[in-house]
């Protein structure tokens, strides 16, 4: 218990005890433990406060749902000191530098790891963060879910020393998880699931497609948003016939124009090329080769401007893009 909690919470939960329990409790643990506990209760006679009580029950409970959850991880009743000798040598030899689960955690990628703790509990993902190094234990800090962070981060503050056996064993599950997890693909991120949504959105006929974005606006907006912002892309301007295309283009400001272009497939440089004045031709050459080398982030704001008055322009009928 000592081990598992903190010598200092597992001193403050037995003073909550009758004199009785506490003598059951501490014939569980070894000989020199049980001693240490005993003078520590004895000569800790500070007043508690309410908030420390709090913290110290708050441990216990979060221990006992990770017992809960492994039920393996439960550790065993202390053998007595000869027998606990025995055991502590045997454990050694069992367990070398290259099969410690808890060194084999420590060894991990942090991406993996966090994907891998990332459902456990609050109290048990900061059990395995608190034997990490500070640096290591940050990178899979800063790759859990934003919301689990701040939680995780209060209860750091919290953890005491963990039982040894329970740590490895825990360890333990968590290393097996991360290599069954190595053996399975990534699951995509949210960015890549709304790329492929807006994929098979794209593979519907045109006049298909709108009504599917309304529908999905009313069922959420954020999310319809940004699979409309990947449905017409710059290769589309190929599909805009001539004459339209003409109509559009007077609209457009130039230099806009010129950064949306600068990675644009060749087709689509030529069909704009092909539709401007000799005199707007040569202020668009003029004007991508003044920019010389451009940030992706600026070339796609520059295609997004440009797609919203395509998107605009189809949408009140202006242009018909073929299939």
């Amino acid at each position: 218990m000592a081990e598992a909690v903190g010598e200092q919470t597992a001193v403050l939960l037995l003073r909550l005890l009758p004199q009785e329990a506490v003598d059951a409790v501490l014939q569980r643990l070894s000989p020199q433990e049980a001693a240490r506990l005993r003078d520590r209760l004895q000569s800790s006679l500070a007043e508690t406060s309410p908030q420390e009580l709090d913290d110290a029950l708050a441990q216990f409970f979060d221990l006992m749902r990770i017992a809960e959850r492994y039920p393996a991880l439960s550790p065993s009743p202390a053998p007595s000191s000869s027998a606990g000798l025995s055991a502590s040598s045997s454990s050694s030899a069992e367990t070398p530098a290259s099969n410690d689960p808890v060194q084999q955690l420590r060894a991990l990628p942090p991406a993996q790891l966090a994907r891998a703790i990332q459902n456990e509990s609050v109290a048990a993902i900061a059990i395995l963060l608190s034997t990490l190094e500070p640096a290591q234990a940050g990178q899979v800090l800063a790759r859990l879910p934003e919301a689990l962070r701040p939680e995780v981060a209060v209860r750091l503050t919290k953890v005491g020393v963990p039982n040894p056996a329970m740590l490895r064993r825990l360890a333990r599950v968590v290393v097996d998880k991360c290599r069954q997890m190595a053996d399975m693909p990534a699951p995509p991120s949210t960015e890549e699931m709304i790329a492929q949504l807006a994929d098979m959105i794209r593979a519907l006929p045109r006049a298909e497609r709108m009504p599917v974005v309304r529908k999905m606006e009313t069922l959420d907006p954020d999310l319809a948003a940004k699979v409309l912002e990947r449905l017409t892309r710059i290769e589309d301007l190929i599909k805009i016939p001539d004459r339209q295309l003409q109509t559009l283009l007077a609209r457009l400001d130039m230099k806009t124009l010129a950064t949306a272009l600068k990675n644009a497939p060749e087709a689509v440089q030529n069909k704009i090329a092909a539709n401007l004045s000799s005199r707007a031709r040569q202020v668009l050459q003029e004007e991508m080769e003044f920019l010389g080398d451009v940030p992706s982030s600026r070339i796609k704001e520059a295609q997004a401007k440009i797609l919203a008055v395509v998107v605009k322009a189809e949408e009140a009928g202006e242009i018909v893009m073929e299939e």
